[in-house]
């Protein structure tokens, strides 16, 4: 029996320096991937992403995660635009932006989400599970806000309507003569 006892001993121990060197594998491909995704966090911190209108007269800096950094407007874009348009245009041009900014995140990320060739331990839960396997909210596709800008733009081109000025009363200086702060005359 004696016999029977050690090489039941031999293959345990045989079995528990494999699942060993299993853990010790997994330990060095998740510091691996850590690594790798610190490396990455780094480089994408430091990224940014521009859009800008056909005509030039917005263009938006986003950092990685698609946050607004700067909106520069043409000089221009006031005469040659009404305020409902060009808050339109600034609008689609953020959201491009922004767009481009979290594809290109969702593209240097996903690999590190990938757990496909992690082992599964028996016993333990699986990696598959725990990783969730999309975005949360989708970005903006930056193709299809450009694409529906420029038919916004050609529609008002046929259009060729003049940019409506409203007008109404202004009480700011209905009462110059009485008004101390000197109105507009």
């Amino acid at each position: 029996m004696s016999g029977r006892d050690d090489f039941g001993r031999e293959e345990k121990a045989a079995r528990n320096a494999a699942l060993r060197n299993q853990i010790d594998d997994m330990l060095a491909d998740l510091r691996k991937r850590t690594a790798d995704i610190q490396d990455k966090q780094e480089a994408a911190a430091a990224q940014t992403f521009e859009a800008s209108s056909d005509d030039g007269m917005v263009t938006v800096r986003v950092d990685a995660t698609g946050t607004v950094q700067e909106v520069r407007l043409s000089d221009k874009a006031f005469e040659r635009t009404n305020p409902e348009k060009l808050a339109r245009t600034i609008t689609s041009v953020v959201r491009e932006a922004s767009g481009i900014a979290q594809r290109n995140l969702q593209s240097t990320f996903s690999a590190e989400a990938d757990v496909s060739n992690v082992p599964e331990v028996p016993g333990m839960p699986s990696l598959q599970g725990l990783i969730n396997s999309g975005p949360l909210v989708e970005p903006p596709d930056p193709d299809a806000e450009r694409a529906r800008r420029r038919s916004e733009e050609s529609q008002q081109g046929r259009a060729a309507a003049a940019p409506q000025v409203r007008s109404g009363p202004d009480d700011w200086d209905d009462d110059w003569e009485n008004n101390r702060r000197g109105g507009r005359r």
